[in-house]
């Protein structure tokens, strides 16, 4: 039994650890479409007012740099929901994980996997 309950506490620690990571991707994939948003209307209103066009260039680079970042951060978000989704799975799948099913952890990460399965499609 005493094994048991350090394999469940060793699962729920996994369960912690890759739900933060879920949902800090999350995040930073939302901050860099915000940002993205923000950068690109900046161009738009520097063309309307016929800024120098350095400045413009400029500013477009800054554009790119901000775009090419949310490839990466949704491949890290599909690689963390991944991990995220094999160990519920196999949480849910084991009934050697039974005592773990009823965690606030465990309900909290199914819920995230449903609400960024929501998000994404």
């Amino acid at each position: 039994v005493f094994v048991q309950r350090s394999h469940t506490m060793s699962e729920l620690k996994q369960l912690k650890v890759k739900a933060g990571v879920v949902r800090r991707v999350l995040k930073d994939l939302d901050y860099t479409k915000k940002e993205t948003a923000a950068q690109a209307a900046k161009v738009e209103k520097m063309k309307a007012e016929q800024a120098d066009p350095y400045d413009i260039k400029k500013q477009e680079e800054v554009l790119a740099e901000c775009a090419s970042h949310r490839p990466l951060d949704e491949e890290r978000l599909e690689n963390a929901i991944d991990d995220l989704t094999r160990l519920v799975s196999e949480c849910r799948e084991s009934p050697d994980f039974d005592d773990l099913k009823e965690t606030e952890e465990f309900k909290a990460a199914a819920t995230l996997l449903e609400e960024s399965a929501a998000a994404s499609n």
